[in-house]
């Protein structure tokens, strides 16, 4: 038993000295598990970076749009009356001046008559009085009233000469009638629509563009549309719009391009095409893209110190093969695998793939 005791005894004080050891050595065993798992190297997250070499490339902004009429006319009564001809067919082309409805004369042929006689009368009441006047048988005031009487009548005549002439309701430009609510027996009011015309040489090619882009259009450019018709026509941007449309972002933009014998139609569908200055620009895969936090379109690029750093870029040109970005710089290292699943600022371990240049 006391051999026992003895060994119990032993095993305790041994445990006891074990576990206050470092109380009884100090600090220094502890620093030197603490430096050992400093030294433990880290594990880095592998990513596969690729370099991209920019090279300069002569972009094409391309946009959806319709053919427009430069201009649209409508040819409106200025006078009441009935419409007692309507001379021409609804589609066919017309010049500025040419008659296309004629309103009855009613009762102005009458009144017509009845001014020219009132004229002739004040006329001559005018020249008997302006005699008598120079031999004083008739006062200044009397030569006046007559003066204002021949005056009010040349006025009521020329007003009734100048009604008749608008029985004949013009088109006001050269082009093709498209609208032709009056027929014969309608009746106009001041306003009333005869016809309505549009003007189709030139004709407008109107699309919306980008924001993005919209810097590099101006007015006078030259540029080419494509139309679903098969028609490919080059014209000059005639009109660029200062306002952005809300919904989309976009700015109207009108091509005018000559239109011989109005053989192009409005309403096409069309692309235009509008090249843009030359620019530095990579060509990555899309699946190298990605978004920030704010929706921003950009890409992972690798640091010379390995660490990663989204950095946005400007889709210029999509191609079945990858996008056309510029905003990189000429030479850039971008994370082609992995880059969701590190951040701005972390250190990773790049396998390099094969350096590449824009083809």
């Amino acid at each position: 038993m006391r051999k026992s005791y003895i060994w119990a005894a032993a095993i305790t004080v041994g445990l006891g000295l074990w576990m206050a050891s470092p109380y009884l050595l100090g600090t220094s065993a502890s620093e030197e598990v603490a430096t050992e798992r400093a030294a433990a190297p880290v594990k880095l997250f592998k990513v596969k970076v690729k370099t991209f070499t920019a090279i300069s490339r002569v972009a094409v902004v391309t946009a959806n749009g319709v053919t427009a009429a430069s201009k649209r006319v409508d040819a409106r009564a200025r006078t009441n009356g009935t419409v007692m001809e309507s001379l021409v067919a609804q589609g066919k082309s017309v010049k500025a001046g040419d008659v296309l409805c004629k309103l009855d004369m009613a009762s102005r042929k009458a009144d017509l008559l009845q001014a020219k006689a009132s004229l002739a009368s004040a006329q001559r009441d005018f020249e008997a009085t302006e005699k008598l006047a120079k031999n004083s048988y008739a006062t200044q005031s009397k030569l006046s009233s007559e003066k204002a009487r021949l005056d009010a009548a040349q006025a009521a005549l020329m007003s009734i000469v100048i009604d008749v002439g608008y029985l004949d309701i013009k088109a006001p430009v050269d082009g093709v009638l498209i609208e032709k609510p009056a027929e014969a027996g309608s009746l106009l009011a001041v306003g009333g629509l005869c016809a309505t015309i549009s003007k189709l040489d030139p004709l407008l090619v109107v699309v919306q563009i980008s924001e993005s882009y919209i810097p590099y259009v101006v007015e006078g450019m030259t540029a080419k549309a494509k139309l679903a018709t098969g028609e490919e026509v080059e014209g000059k941007v005639s009109f660029i719009s200062k306002t952005a449309d809300l919904a989309t972002r976009t700015f109207k933009v009108e091509l005018e391009v000559a239109n011989p014998g109005e053989r192009m139609r409005e309403g096409v569908t069309a692309e235009l095409s509008v090249g843009l200055p030359p620019q530095l620009a990579q060509k990555l895969p899309g699946s190298v893209l990605i978004l920030n936090e704010a929706g921003k379109f950009g890409v992972r690029v690798l640091n010379a110190d390995d660490t990663t750093q989204f950095t946005p870029v400007n889709v210029i040109a999509q191609e079945n093969d990858g996008m056309w970005v510029t905003g990189l710089g000429s030479t850039v290292s971008i994370v082609t695998l992995g880059q969701d699943y590190v951040r701005d600022g972390e250190k990773v371990e790049p396998v390099v793939e094969t350096a590449e240049a824009a083809p």
